[in-house]
């Protein structure tokens, strides 16, 4: 039997969450590293990612910090969830009939967790829904992805470089009206679903069940990994070079200054 890494994070910030992704994924694809991996993790504080294409601005006002993905799709209010990143070579067979056949395979594995967990979930089979630029990744499902009750449950973007592929998604556990409604409107809540709504299972219980059906899933055995060396010097370089970015860190120094008392830089 394969076997892949399993990485186990607690909760990190957005710029550190974002960071591993991309030093992930870019460690496969240079060659530094072959063995799959699937990560866990969760956010430190409430965090808004965004697609890798999309506009800032209408986000900037919540106040909240932002991190941009590496990978597309729209905006996503982190807090309450357990999130996954997926890490495989491009050519590797579960995967290599593309991008959709990729949503399917992994989207099997969260629907067998999540029924594990008391909640009927089902995959989305009708067509992309499109959307405005400022609106969340929740306001509508897209192909293969996650529903319960109707509603958008796991929401997961994926993004396929010359030799690896990135996916990662958030498997919402609790909502905060307020806040989903202050970032995108009255209507967000009620077009999404939680974990919470139907089962009793925590995040830690629900990402022990959720490892459990990706290694049933994809045939494959885990073993508990970190970081390695190549991986961990890419993590500092992102970090580093890249979020220290506005583009990739946006409004980051707005809030710096406005939490340190001096007035808005021009």
């Amino acid at each position: 039997m394969e076997s892949w890494r399993l990485i186990k994070d607690g909760r990190l910030s957005g710029v550190a969450n974002m960071a591993i992704d991309e030093a992930l994924v870019r460690a496969m694809d240079e060659g530094c590293a072959s063995t799959p991996v699937v990560r866990l993790y969760g956010w430190a504080e409430p965090t808004i990612s965004l697609g890798y294409l999309q506009d800032s601005a209408p986000f900037l006002a919540s106040g909240l910090p932002i991190v941009r993905r590496i990978t597309g799709g729209r905006a996503v209010l982190h807090d309450a969830e357990v999130t996954y990143s997926i890490i495989a070579a491009n050519d590797a067979p579960l995967f290599s009939g593309g991008i959709l056949q990729t949503y399917s395979v992994i989207s099997r594995c969260i629907i067998a967790a999540l029924k594990r967990a008391g909640v009927d979930a089902d995959i989305y089979r009708g067509t992309h829904q499109s959307i405005h630029k400022n609106d969340a990744c929740f306001l509508a499902p897209s192909r293969y992805e996650v529903l319960a009750g109707g509603r958008k449950l796991v929401g997961s973007s994926q993004r396929r470089f010359k030799k690896a592929f990135l996916q990662h998604g958030s498997i919402l556990f609790k909502i905060d009206t307020e806040a989903n409604a202050r970032v995108f409107g009255p209507q967000a809540a009620g077009r999404m679903a939680s974990v919470s709504s139907f089962s009793s299972v925590g995040e830690g219980e629900f990402a022990g069940m959720l490892a459990g059906e990706f290694a049933a899933g994809f045939g494959v055995s885990f073993v508990e990994s970190e970081l390695g060396p190549a991986e961990e010097l890419l993590r500092r370089e992102i970090l580093s070079s890249k979020y220290s970015v506005d583009r990739w860190t946006p409004g980051a120094a707005l809030r710096r200054h406005i939490k340190a008392g001096d007035a808005a830089p021009v």
